[in-house]
């Protein structure tokens, strides 16, 4: 398993880490001297919508359907 970088490929910033134990003294002194990313956050993906169903409605039996109106 890759150790999670520290360093953004494009600012040179400083990445947050997704657990406080990695923050040790020298990415503190990697923060002191890059500072955080500043670059923006990537987009997640967008996943395509479904098809939206019209909801049913209950028929009564003997009632009759408008169809075409």
């Amino acid at each position: 398993m890759d150790p999670q970088p520290v360093l953004c490929h494009t600012c040179t910033g400083v990445l947050l880490a997704n657990d406080s134990r990695t923050y040790t003294p020298q990415r503190g002194r990697l923060i002191v001297s890059n500072g955080y990313c500043t670059c923006p956050p990537a987009e997640a993906p967008v996943e395509p919508e479904a098809p939206r169903q019209q909801p049913q409605q209950e028929r009564l039996p003997g009632q009759a359907t408008m169809v075409n109106v």
